[in-house]
């Protein structure tokens, strides 16, 4: 399974390399490849499959970081950058003519589908380019369950509405010739365990296992991320 190797000892061509490239090149190595990234942001988890030998599409919306992640093509060597192509375009509505053994949403990419229809076109692009028996993987922000406290007038074992709270940072993209230098302002949003599991169930995926930390250890609703394998 999945989570015994994650647990398991790190060979020796991964020691070093930070915790999530680490789980995602096992994954590739258990599920075979090629993989499909989506929100391959500047390139480091397509590169990082490419270099152990894997087949790798990093697709992300951000033309920005995918200029950003073909500059590594440089200092790659012939075969990694032949297995290795980056494209600039919308999850929600990729279509390419292959599918794939294995597909990612790495770096908290659902997190930018701050919407159910965001959530069920991204979904659905996974579904349409994952091969029969393949496996897609997701990480994302869990939303914790902070208790609220009842007001007097509350009846008895009321259901509390859990927080969903949101984080934002800002994307700066290159300032084209002679204009504006554009900001897009990016919110991510941590989703309930539940939530994420229906919207896998209504596109036809079933959730297999779920962690709460890269190395394996399984999810609890107190972790702060939440790493999900599903398939078909």
């Amino acid at each position: 399974m999945a989570g015994n190797d994650a647990r398991g000892r790190t060979p020796l061509s991964l020691v070093g390399q930070e915790p999530d490239l680490v789980f995602y090149t096992r994954q590739a190595t258990e599920h075979g490849g090629p993989v499909l990234v989506l929100g391959a942001a500047n390139g480091r988890v397509p590169w990082a499959l490419a270099g152990h030998g894997f087949s790798t599409v990093g697709v992300d919306p951000s033309e920005a970081m995918i200029r950003s992640a073909e500059e590594r093509r440089a200092s790659e060597s012939q075969d990694v950058s032949a297995r290795t192509r980056l494209i600039a375009a919308d999850p929600r509505a990729l279509r390419l003519p292959e599918q794939f053994s294995l597909v990612l949403a790495p770096q908290h990419a659902l997190g930018l589908m701050s919407g159910r229809d965001d959530l069920e076109a991204f979904l659905a692009t996974v579904r349409h380019h994952l091969a029969p028996g393949g496996t897609f993987i997701y990480d994302v922000l869990n939303a914790p369950r902070e208790p609220v406290l009842p007001r007097d007038d509350d009846e008895p074992g009321a259901a509390v509405e859990p927080r969903r709270p949101l984080f934002a940072l800002h994307l700066r993209e290159r300032r084209p010739p002679g204009g504006q230098s554009p900001i897009r302002r990016l919110k991510l949003k941590h989703f309930l365990p539940e939530e994420l599991e229906n919207a896998l169930i209504a596109s036809g995926l079933t959730l297999r296992e779920r962690y709460g930390r890269f190395d394996g250890k399984p999810f609890d609703l107190e972790d702060l991320r939440q790493i999900g394998v599903a398939g078909a």
